[in-house]
């Protein structure tokens, strides 16, 4: 396991590659650029300067093959890429031969770079020790070989780099590229837990399909309404709905057992406050919490089917069969829930009026929702309130009950107004004189 040390045990192995396998008797340093370095020989000198480390893009996230259990997971190693500037220097500066002898020491060190591309525990010391390997012990059981590839780089990068980092005269160098360097973490892995049991059933029938739903007509009005009110009963069209339990879920309700009337029709009536009566809960009918009764506006639409699975379970080994039941849910469709109006209470009005029109019916208000009573031409929020000072309070609503100011119509001229009411951008189903509002 690579550890901190394997930075510098990169730059020494490369030091011992080049001053083992170069023919020009050089010395190999590490050192920064234009640093006069003590106690040189007269040889021509190779320098190498780690200038840049930078993050391997492409194992950033990689564990090391074999180094951890197959499901360990988290703080992969650090993988480094080492970016090198190699400098030639001849042996006296003020020879006429200077120059020569410092491009031969450089290109001896090229060639030993090319030759040696892939820096393998197997490249041995021939000079000094023949049977101990050139790579740095740190090194030697790393999965990832050291690569070394000769980074191209323009003059003008060669020269910044120079000016950031010597104060020297510009010389002849090169760089490499050095990967992949890799440091582990000392966090441990975590581990997730083994599978205890496993599970492969199959099931013949696909999960059932909705592919339309629509209020159940009264003759002779056609189907396809998607318009409801509340107990209405809407009808459900699709395939694969004829199974031993089958359930519909209405919007954030439980879902609810029905009896299909074919494999691709089920009718329901949209409950209000209260569940119905169905195989799951035999009696007495429970309750409707009011945060989850439904609201006017698109409903959702789901059936569950409940088939027959057989499979094969069990641990490592061959398994042994097992026959069960998968529950499958369809595709979702919907409805739109509309308010209902039963009833207008409405005091005399002759134009001046100041009191109240009394709406009732079921889902005429909610706070989370905008409603809106429509008389003619004219709509008005419920609650209504008015910008001028003081504002009066606002008029007291319900669910089934809302009231407006009969002021607001004063403009209107004498005669009879539909009244309609919309809530979520739904409107009522009700029209005819019974609901219209009359102006005398």
């Amino acid at each position: 396991m690579s550890t901190y040390q394997a930075i510098a045990a990169v730059s020494t192995s490369l030091q011992a590659l080049l001053g083992d396998r170069m023919e020009t008797k050089a010395d190999v340093t590490l050192a920064p650029p234009g640093v006069e370095l003590e106690n040189l020989s007269n040889n021509p000198r190779i320098n190498l300067y780690l200038y840049r480390v930078s993050e391997n893009a492409a194992l950033k996230n990689q564990e090391i093959p074999g180094q951890w259990h197959a499901a360990a997971y988290g703080h992969p190693p650090l993988s480094l890429n080492l970016h090198y500037l190699l400098t030639a220097y001849p042996k006296n500066e003020k020879n006429k031969d200077a120059e020569t002898t410092a491009q031969l020491a450089l290109g001896d060190a090229m060639r030993v770079l090319h030759d040696f591309a892939i820096f393998t525990p197997g490249l041995l010391n021939k000079l000094v020790s023949p049977h101990d390997p050139l790579l740095d012990s740190v090194l030697r059981n790393e999965f990832e070989r050291i690569k070394i590839t000769l980074e191209p780089l323009s003059l003008d990068e060669l020269s910044k780099i120079w000016t950031s980092l010597s104060q020297a005269s510009f010389r002849r160098s090169v760089s490499y590229e050095v990967s992949v360097v890799q440091i582990e973490s000392l966090i441990p892995r975590r581990v997730v837990k083994p599978v205890e049991k496993r599970r492969i059933q199959l099931s013949l029938s696909g999960r059932p399909e909705i592919t339309a739903v629509y209020r159940k007509p009264v003759p002779p009005e056609p189907p396809g309404d998607p318009r409801t009110k509340l107990m209405d009963t809407i009808v459900i069209k699709g395939r694969g709905f004829l199974t031993p339990k089958t359930r519909v879920r209405l919007g954030g309700l439980e879902p609810i057992v029905v009896d299909p009337i074919d494999d691709g029709t089920i009718e329901i009536a949209v409950p209000d406050n209260q569940y119905p009566i169905d195989a799951d809960h035999p009696a007495p009918p429970r309750s409707i919490p009011p945060e989850l009764q439904l609201q006017p506006g698109p409903q959702e639409v789901t059936v569950l089917v409940e088939r027959e699975t057989e499979g094969v379970q069990g641990g490592l080994g061959h398994g042994t069969a097992y026959a069960g039941k998968v529950v499958l849910d369809s595709n979702r469709s919907f409805f739109l829930l509309v308010p209902e109006v039963n009833r207008l209470v409405s005091p005399p009005f002759q134009g001046t009026a100041t009191g109240n029109l009394t709406i009732e019916g079921k889902r005429l208000y909610h706070p989370d929702l905008k409603s809106f009573i429509v008389i003619g031409d004219v709509a008005i929020p419920v609650p209504e309130t008015q910008p001028a000072p003081p504002p009066p309070p606002p008029l007291p609503q319900s669910s089934n009950k809302v009231k407006v100011p009969l002021g607001l119509l004063a403009h209107l001229t004498p005669g009879a107004y539909p009244l309609r009411v919309l809530v979520n951008g739904v409107q009522n189903l009700e029209t005819g004189t019974d609901f219209n509002f009359v102006l005398s």
